[in-house]
């Protein structure tokens, strides 16, 4: 297989090392993750955000999506623990549903695969809802580590998890690539002194994404392959 347009312009080959985000990068998963934050909220007494609006909350965990939804909702931070625990549970029980795999997701990974480039999954979400989702979609066994917000002492943006990753392999961070779909991505990629790619579908927070310095932006991960 040669290599990818998009890849050549970032690698004299392929790289030594991909990582990839999940939320809007992998997987849409708002809509369950709307559903079990509304359920959350309408349990503490308050209405429900829905999903347009946790649309825009995605991304930096899901402490800081429930600390979003309580302040929205004008409830008092003494009940942070209460929603989170809630939230939580009702996720886990509801973890894919009205969640859908973003087209292109398997072929890429395949040519990753392919051509024996390690892959890792590197998210904010809390570790224990990756396997399933991932395992949901049948795609769990692509990745040689799986990295929630809570695997390791630190999360995106820092570079910790990507540099984890890298140091486990002995890959040079200027061959390896992060792709993302946020600000969140962006910094951990450009400090750890990855390549980056952002995915224009995602859930950017409103940053507009050619303003940053990503090395590429697409609209469909196949273009990485193009």
């Amino acid at each position: 297989m040669r290599t990818p347009q998009h890849l050549k312009r970032l690698f004299e080959g392929w790289p030594e090392l991909v990582c990839f985000d999940l939320d809007g990068t992998l997987v849409d998963s708002v809509p369950s993750i709307a559903a079990a934050l509304d359920k959350s909220l309408i349990t503490m007494g308050a209405n429900p955000a829905g999903e347009e609006r946790v649309r825009g909350w995605v991304g930096y965990g899901s402490a800081k999506l429930v600390q979003q939804a309580l302040e929205w909702a004008s409830l008092p931070d003494e009940r942070l623990e209460e929603g989170y625990k809630t939230f939580l549970k009702a996720y886990f029980d509801n973890l894919a549903t009205g969640s859908t795999l973003y087209a292109n997701v398997e072929s890429i990974l395949k040519a990753f695969k392919y051509q024996k480039v390690p892959v890792a999954l590197i998210t904010n979400k809390p570790s224990l809802f990756i396997k399933p989702l991932l395992d949901h979609f049948g795609i769990s066994t692509y990745f040689s580590w799986m990295l929630g917000g809570d695997s390791l002492e630190d999360k995106k943006p820092s570079p910790v998890p990507l540099l984890h990753c890298m140091e486990d392999i002995k890959a040079a961070p200027e061959k390896c690539l992060m792709v993302g779909d946020s600000l969140a991505d962006y910094r951990a990629a450009k400090a750890a002194g990855f390549k980056c790619a952002l995915v224009t579908y995602g859930y950017n927070h409103g940053v507009d994404l050619t303003e940053l310095e990503a090395d590429v932006l697409i609209d469909d991960l196949a273009e990485l392959l193009m």
